[in-house]
């Protein structure tokens, strides 16, 4: 999915939401939440990935790995919790400084 860029992106953002989805009806293990949290948030090469495709796709993954650690669906450790937050900040500003860049342009 990487290789189709904001579209593949965007999937992975939907698994993400549809796997919380998932975890409010019915128990989904800890390691599935560990593998995506290493995939798509820890994996250096693979988040600049999802960054540069959809910035806003890569932030609600950042987002839906935060709320199931903060629903108790997902138990991890606060490293990884810390490391997800300067993530989701990152990403934040991302987005706010793309979506600034599209506004001056249309102005």
């Amino acid at each position: 999915m990487l290789g189709q860029c904001s579209g593949g992106a965007y999937e992975i953002s939907q698994r993400m939401t549809a796997m919380i989805g998932w975890s409010a009806t019915a128990e989904v293990d800890n390691f599935v939440f560990d593998q995506a949290c290493e995939r798509y948030a820890l994996d250096e090469d693979v988040a600049k990935q999802l960054q540069r495709s959809n910035p806003e796709a890569f932030k609600n993954v950042i987002r839906r790995l935060l709320e199931a650690a903060g629903r108790g669906m997902w138990s991890t450790d606060d490293d990884t919790l810390d490391q997800l937050r300067e993530l989701y900040s990152d990403a934040d500003d991302l987005v706010e400084q793309g979506t600034a860049q599209v506004v001056s342009a249309q102005m």
